[in-house]
């Protein structure tokens, strides 16, 4: 796989029996990244980037290992330089915020399972039966209605006829 990169900085740490280069490039898409390049792997790609300076701009070849892991191969000075990124070197960061959509679901979701737990709670209050899932969904559904305008006037809800000699 080919591809341009624009050198950041390189910084070159000697390791005793080989050398360690780490590039900071940007690459194609504009994104800031670095590189770890041993003098032991491929000498020529190693020298070419522990000379490199700020700016300079080169076109890498690369390849998956049997680890799996993205080895520089060869390198070219020249190439064309990275499009489109800010001129701080930070790539731009994503919204993580909600959209209108998102958060009028979510409050959908809010409301909806308030609703499950006040059902729950005001079928709880008749203690001489136990109320189905279909009674508390109903009641849930009531409440959920009730909250969003979808029901002027209070319905009658049979779960309740006899609630008042329930609670005396």
């Amino acid at each position: 796989m080919a591809m341009n990169v624009e050198v950041l900085s390189v910084s070159v740490e000697d390791k005793g029996k080989y050398k360690m280069a780490e590039v900071a490039y940007k690459g194609n898409d504009g994104k800031v990244t670095s590189k770890k390049l041993m003098s032991f792997t491929r000498p020529d790609v190693f020298n070419t980037f522990a000379s490199a300076k700020q700016g300079n701009v080169f076109s890498v070849e690369s390849e998956k290992n049997e680890k799996g892991y993205w080895d520089w191969v060869s390198v070219t000075t020249g190439g064309a330089a990275t499009k489109a990124a800010p001129t701080s070197g930070n790539a731009t960061p994503k919204s993580t915020y909600e959209t209108a959509e998102e958060r009028a679901n979510r409050q959908v979701l809010i409301v909806r399972q308030s609703s499950l737990s006040s059902a729950i709670g005001a079928l709880g209050l008749n203690t001489k039966k136990v109320p189905t899932i279909q009674e508390i969904v109903e009641v849930a559904t009531f409440f959920e209605n009730y909250v969003f305008g979808k029901t002027s006037k209070p319905e009658t809800v049979d779960h309740f006829e006899d609630l008042e000699n329930d609670i005396l």
